[in-house]
């Protein structure tokens, strides 16, 4: 999501602090979503002007509309690189084989409807799936296909925000120059650049102890309004759950955070993600 978003902290365990007028015409033009006879949604495509960017990006650049133009040009620009418009359209045979090497889902909302999605970079082999002819561009792009369903068909809404769960469980000092936070870097980077004012909430959950040290290094270049809606929690079952419960219904945490929804990979959203390149691939 995406304020710029990037890691940030406010550590429970030692309850350190480190969180990590004229009038504007509406230029956006809502996106088309249309439905097909056979149950199966036609990707929207985006419909607003090169010249009037979407009300998101006017807010991302506190109101100076030159900016947000040119943010919203660039944005463009990827989105064509990227085949956006028509990504969610396109069969994706190597689905599966990233879900398996790359665990991330949809899971249910949080209190104020957001889409959740939960991720863990550690558990990520990038081995196999460089074995099987998948590179990290590939993952990338499957990553930003992630973020196009998700504003597309979970939530179509311009308002719309997220609240991202991302684990580290079993991450190690040396990953941090590993390709894993490399591939972290990346998303987080077109996530922030091209989905603007979508982040609601960030938890960042099961730290390593050293995670402090990192932390103090990159703080200083995240910008305060994305740190204030970072939460940064080390393991421990309780205290994942008491956080994460303040902006997500109990009924819709996953079971391995403490919820009682199920497990991760079961949720209504995550089986609508798969049934519809399943059966694109048909």
């Amino acid at each position: 999501d995406n304020d710029n978003d990037n890691d940030n902290d406010n550590d429970n365990d030692n309850n350190d602090d480190i969180n990590p007028t004229s009038s504007i015409q509406e230029s956006l033009n809502d996106v088309e979503v249309t439905e097909s006879p056979n149950q199966q949604p036609a990707a929207p495509i985006p419909t607003v002007s090169k010249d009037a960017p979407p009300f998101r990006f006017i807010r991302a650049t506190k109101g100076d509309i030159v900016a947000a133009k040119v943010r919203w040009s660039d944005t463009l620009k990827w989105r064509e690189q990227l085949g956006m418009d028509t990504i969610l359209n396109e069969p994706h045979p190597n689905l599966a084989l990233i879900k398996e090497n790359y665990p991330h889902y949809f899971h249910n909302r949080g209190r104020k409807n957001e889409c959740c999605y939960y991720e863990k970079p550690p558990k990520m082999n990038l081995k196999i799936m460089r074995d099987a002819g998948i590179e990290l561009d590939d993952i990338l792009r499957h990553y930003a296909l992630c973020c196009e369903y998700m504003w597309c068909k979970i939530e179509p809404s311009e308002d719309g925000k997220s609240i991202y769960i991302i684990d580290l469980d079993g991450m190690g000092l040396r990953d941090f120059a590993g390709e894993v936070v490399d591939f972290v870097k990346k998303a987080s980077a077109f996530t922030g650049a091209h989905y603007p004012e979508r982040s609601g909430s960030i938890f960042v959950v099961n730290v390593p102890s050293w995670f402090s040290i990192i932390w103090n290094v990159v703080r200083s270049m995240v910008d305060e309004v994305t740190k204030e809606k970072i939460t940064i929690l080390r393991s421990g079952k309780a205290a994942i759950t008491k956080a994460l419960v303040e902006k997500i219904p109990i009924e819709n945490i996953p079971e391995e955070y403490g919820g009682t929804s199920g497990a991760l990979g079961s949720s209504p959203e995550e089986k609508k993600f798969i049934n519809h390149f399943t059966s694109l691939g048909e």
